[in-house]
Parts: C-alpha cells; sequence; structure tokens
C-alpha cells in the first residue's frame, strides 16, 4: 500500500511539474505576438496616388492625384504594443483634388497623423491603421472637417498600405449653400480607396 500511494504522489508531483512547465514556456509567446519593432527612417515618406474620398451617404466622390505625407519613425528598433505609434506624420502634400460637380478641391491637413501596426505580421503582411486623420475640405461654397481613422494592410515587402476600412466622418456642420443642397450633414461616413507606398519601413514581431 505505501509502496501504491508513493508512485501516486510521484505521478502527481510530475503532472505539476509538466503543467508549471507549460505554463512557464507560454507566457513569453504570449508577449511576443503582442509586439512588433519598426525599423527604418529616421525620415520617412508616404506616397499615394489616386486616393478618393467618398462621402457615402450623399454619394460623392473627390478624387486627389497626389496625397504624399512626409514625417519619421518614433525609436526605431524599439519593440512596442499593437496599437503604439509607429510613424508621426507632420507634413502633407497634395495636388489635382477634384470633385465632378464642384471641381477643383482643398484638404488642408491638420495636427498630426500617426501610423500604427494592430496585429502580427503574416508573411510580409501586417494590419495596420492611419489614425488622428483631420482634414478641413474646401471646395466651391462648401467646406467642413473631416476627421478619424483609416484601417487597412501593410505589405513591408511592397511597402504599400492598402486601406480595407475607414471611421472618416463630416465632423462639423457643413457651411455652405452647395453643401445643404447635395445632402452633405454632420457625422455621415466617408470612404477611402487607393493605395500609398511607405518608403523605409519594415515591421518584426516582437
Amino acid at each position: 500500500m505505501k509502496n501504491l500511494i508513493s508512485r501516486v504522489l510521484t505521478g502527481l508531483a510530475a503532472t505539476a511539474l509538466t503543467i508549471t512547465t507549460i505554463v512557464a514556456t507560454a507566457t513569453p509567446a504570449r508577449a511576443v505576438v503582442d509586439t512588433y519593432t519598426p525599423h527604418g527612417g529616421p525620415a520617412i515618406s508616404f506616397t499615394g496616388a489616386d486616393i478618393d474620398f467618398t462621402i457615402i451617404e450623399a454619394g460623392q466622390r473627390f478624387t486627389c492625384a497626389q496625397v504624399d505625407m512626409f514625417g519619421t519613425i518614433r525609436d526605431a528598433g524599439v519593440s512596442r504594443p499593437f496599437g503604439a505609434t509607429a510613424t508621426a506624420w507632420d507634413q502633407l502634400v497634395y495636388d489635382d483634388c477634384t470633385n465632378p460637380i464642384f471641381g477643383e478641391t482643398t484638404f488642408d491637413p491638420i495636427g498630426v497623423w500617426v501610423f500604427a501596426i494592430t496585429g502580427p505580421e503574416v508573411g510580409s503582411v501586417s494590419p495596420a491603421t492611419l489614425t488622428d486623420v483631420r482634414l478641413f475640405l474646401q471646395a466651391a461654397d462648401c467646406s467642413f472637417n473631416i476627421a478619424g481613422d483609416v484601417s487597412g494592410n501593410f505589405d513591408d515587402v511592397t511597402g504599400v498600405f492598402t486601406p480595407t476600412g475607414s471611421t472618416l466622418t463630416i465632423a462639423d456642420d457643413p457651411a455652405g449653400f452647395v453643401c445643404s443642397l447635395l445632402g452633405f450633414a454632420q457625422g455621415q461616413s466617408i470612404s477611402v480607396s487607393g493605395s500609398w507606398l511607405i518608403s523605409g519601413l519594415t515591421i518584426t514581431n516582437p
């Protein structure tokens, strides 16, 4: 009986040791998949061609032949949590922005926009987001502010960021008779299509 009890206790101790080992080795693995590291820079560019902003409810599209941003990588080579800033864009250059009804349109940037990786890289592609996007749109007798985020995928082999979603909205009451005539209103959703090329940025996990 004593030998039986001894063998049972020994088996339980071995099982406990195995469980402890599994837990101990699993914890660092979770930490790895929750972080990323941007490399490159420090100066970096974000160049886009044929970028479309569409006011969904009003059915109006504004197309820009050029939407470029310039900024820096923050703390290149330093690991950070998903969602933490990788790059900050403090300069925007746009050209030839038009609408079929309004014609020439201006998109004046406001503040600093940031870019962050939001999930683990699969192959060379990471989910990412362009946040704190703020613009003042003015076309003919119509003007309003735009604010929100643009989500998408970043491929650090090609350097291309492709939008897949947007929380951009008209952030205030549009000013001007033409705005109301075409049905623009505060809170309306704005989709983004096209792509940007980010030069010199690569991502690793962690």
